[in-house]
């Protein structure tokens, strides 16, 4: 069966804390996309409305986030340098963190980092950049994240289908490794993700923007 991981874009915890709550029993990992404003055009917490203070508190342990005992958290760096964050954000209590590709010079470092902390890792890739550029930290991470677009940081955003032949060879040349999907998950383009090689899906506003989450889940699932 086909994972589906929830996702949040929170423009603050009361939004996690919303969010989160709605989704107890029903899904083992969720994530969060973390954005900075100058990778992608949106700001998130903790980068708006001067968060810092209580992203703080939480990476000094003065505070838990939201539902960390109940879920494995999954952190979306959306971020430039995102080197500049990790430590901290490791102390948040995170266990799987996506590094996008194009946002750094130093990927190789980003992945050693969230490896020597126990965490899982995976690097993101937009339709848009050439997939040849995963191949140096294949070896090094534990799945590849194919961006469904490259606007990123937005909910409803419709899934490039030229995405589908880039997860279809590489799942052909790389059987083994995991791939999951962001952006333009929705129960029409969940089943063709999932015949081209996928097996983790993210998706918001398809699970959110419903009445049942419960059964939005298991209809994306299903596919």
């Amino acid at each position: 069966m086909i994972e589906i991981i929830p996702a949040v874009i929170p423009q603050n915890l009361n939004i996690v804390r919303e969010k989160f709550s709605a989704l107890r029993g029903l899904v083992k990992k969720v994530a969060i996309d973390i954005v900075d404003g100058k990778y992608a055009p949106i700001t998130t917490w903790p980068f708006n409305d001067n968060q810092f203070e209580e992203f703080s508190k939480i990476a000094r342990g003065e505070e838990k986030f939201p539902y960390i005992d109940e879920f494995i958290l999954q952190i979306d760096l959306l971020v430039l340098h995102p080197i500049e964050y990790i430590p901290d954000l490791l102390s948040l209590g995170a266990k799987s963190f996506v590094v996008h590709i194009d946002s750094t010079d130093h990927v190789k470092e980003c992945i050693e980092t969230i490896k020597s902390a126990g965490c899982e890792v995976g690097l993101g890739i937009k339709p848009s950049v050439d997939i040849s550029f995963l191949q140096e930290f294949l070896l090094d991470i534990d799945f590849v994240q194919f961006m469904g677009s490259d606007r990123v940081g937005y909910n409803g955003v419709e899934l490039d289908q030229s995405v589908l032949e880039k997860i279809k060879h590489f799942h052909h040349e790389h059987p083994s490794i995991p791939i999951q999907v962001d952006i333009g998950v929705n129960f029409e383009t969940a089943p063709l993700l999932a015949v081209a090689g996928a097996s983790r899906l993210i998706s918001g506003s398809v699970i959110f923007n419903t009445p049942d989450i419960k059964t939005a889940i298991m209809k994306l699932q299903d596919s």
